[in-house]
């Protein structure tokens, strides 16, 4: 009985961080399927890589593919089944899927320009614009003002006090439905901003990443995957651009917080809401 050779597939863009070599010698499955995308976990639910086509935002971990490409492979895979990255491959059960592709960064590097207070002031218009909703069913526009438990745990974070700052993790971890709960992407803006301000509190990182390795049922895993990549500085394309433009005296500060909402169905939003919150407690705090 003779063998079928393997449907060979070649991305078209990847994460440079896919080549890592903690990410190539695991055993892997297809951990969760959606209309565009797909996961895949290592065996020790550390890691996860995200395999779609080319409709979505560059992610940390991405693999991208032609869009035929892709539902060739969607097609064969059912969760569960396993798999293997070996080498510059990935091995399906009947396909091989080929990492010899342009790549792109997802990690920032730490910023020393700081953010000036007439970008800030661009910024903070363009937000009070925004009529979009949040996780917590209220305008984003409302984050300068509105007092909730979840601007109030963001506000924790904020603290020189680490048991503040753990407090607001406790709340804000898994908190809110969906596959990132809304309480995760506002971590992730609160540590975006941190780094932004060259004000990154490594006690919180490391009490954070602790907490996410130790226990496994904190939140989703997909959103553990996006929590430990933040604490590494590792952020979406679009939260990037984002960071850059504030950075630098930019024209593109509307189009770039535009970008950022359309990931997920409030994931944008909440990301904002921590990120924009945690800058403006310490521009506060720095103002008096």
């Amino acid at each position: 009985m003779s063998s079928t050779s393997p449907m060979l597939v070649e991305a078209i863009c990847l994460d440079q961080a896919i080549f890592d070599s903690s990410l190539a010698k695991q055993r892997w499955r297809i951990h969760s399927k959606f209309a565009h995308s797909f996961n895949i976990q290592d065996e020790t639910r550390q890691h996860l890589a995200v395999i779609a086509s080319d409709q979505m935002g560059y992610v940390p971990n991405g693999i991208y593919l032609h869009p035929a490409d892709f539902e060739k492979i969607a097609e064969e895979i059912q969760i569960d089944d396993l798999l293997l990255i070996q080498g510059l491959s990935v091995k399906f059960p009947k396909s091989q899927l080929l990492l010899i592709a342009h790549t792109y960064q997802s990690f920032q590097n730490e910023l020393t320009a700081g953010l000036r207070d007439s970008i800030w002031d661009t910024y903070v218009t363009e937000i009070k614009k925004i009529k979009k909703e949040t996780g917590y069913q209220e305008p984003l526009a409302d984050v300068f003002t509105k007092q909730n438990d979840f601007v109030h745990s963001i506000d924790q974070l904020c603290s020189e006090e680490f048991p503040w700052q753990r407090r607001g993790l406790q709340f804000l971890i898994g908190r809110g439905p969906g596959l990132t709960p809304s309480g995760d992407d506002m971590i992730i803006g609160h540590l975006a901003a941190r780094l932004l301000l060259g004000n990154r509190n490594q006690k919180l990182e490391s009490y954070l990443r602790n907490k996410m390795i130790a226990v496994n049922d904190l939140t989703t895993d997909v959103s553990k995957h996006y929590l430990l990549c933040s604490i590494e500085q590792r952020f979406n394309q679009s939260i990037l651009q984002l960071i850059d433009a504030l950075s630098c005296s930019s024209s593109q500060i509307s189009e770039k917080i535009q970008q950022v909402l359309t990931t997920g169905h409030t994931s944008g939003a909440d990301f904002l809401v921590g990120f924009t919150r945690t800058i403006d407690y310490f521009k506060e705090e720095k103002h008096g």
